[in-house]
């Protein structure tokens, strides 16, 4: 295995690492289907054509998918399910480096944050919905190190797709790691059983689109904590600790 880059500057993604992405699109997706009206059948096609083929417009449950959405983000607090785990390994990596967010999130991931005690770890929070950039535009990186005053060669980005995440921090420079986060979420109360099961079918189909067939110079781990572990088996005391 390659050996672990000791970054200045670890840049987190939020959804997939931080907290579940899932419960948030499943009540999109519900609420969709409640206003189309859709049979589940064509709703599953709709669906999987959305997320799946790249020439799909991506309004294809408009106008109720945009309306769907404002509500999903109004209950945006409701539906956030950290993943386990990840909130202590944010106090471990915080303790030993300077933190940031770099995620595709609402503005109501800011809230989120502050909510769940990690903002204040973080010197800046950078979300394509408040910079005007998303992922993987290069711009919403280039901005976030601008703000920190730091080389892309001392940042370390943690997100969980390749396509999204590590790909587009390796072409600026940056180091990268991908962090998985396995199935513990729960889908929101009121989800039809055969929409969370087409979902649920999706899931693979989607991992399988996102990593891009190109070499992977990014290291892998099975979660949050597993690489704050990694990080700091073998590093000086935290940041601020006195010498003894």
């Amino acid at each position: 295995m390659k050996s672990l880059p000791r970054p200045a500057v670890i840049a987190l993604d939020v959804g997939g690492v931080l907290y579940h992405d899932e419960p948030f699109e499943l009540a999109w997706l519900q609420e969709v289907l409640e206003r189309t009206r859709l049979p589940l059948p064509e709703f599953e096609r709709r669906m999987r054509a959305f997320y799946l083929s790249p020439n799909t417009h991506r309004t294809v449950f408009s106008p109720a998918g945009t309306a769907s959405w404002t509500l999903v983000r109004s209950r945006w607090h409701t539906l956030v399910q950290p993943i386990p785990g990840a909130l202590a390994a944010v106090g471990i990596l915080s303790s030993r480096y300077e933190l940031c967010v770099i995620a595709n999130q609402p503005p109501e991931c800011r809230d989120a944050l502050h909510n769940l005690g990690l903002a204040q770890s973080m010197r800046v929070i950078a979300l394509d919905s408040l910079v005007g950039h998303a992922k993987p535009d290069l711009v919403l990186f280039a901005w976030t190190l601008r703000r920190l005053g730091c080389r892309p060669e001392d940042l370390l980005m943690v997100g969980d797709r390749p396509d999204q995440d590590a790909a587009p921090a390796l072409a600026l420079g940056c180091r990268a790691a991908i962090v998985q986060h396995g199935d513990s979420w729960q889908a929101p109360a009121g989800t039809h059983p055969q929409l969370l099961e087409a979902y649920r079918r999706l899931l693979p189909e989607r991992a399988v689109l996102n990593s891009p067939t190109i070499p992977k110079p990014w290291l892998t781990f099975p979660d949050l904590p597993s690489l704050a572990g990694a990080l700091a088996s073998d590093l000086p005391a935290p940041r601020g600790a006195a010498a003894t």
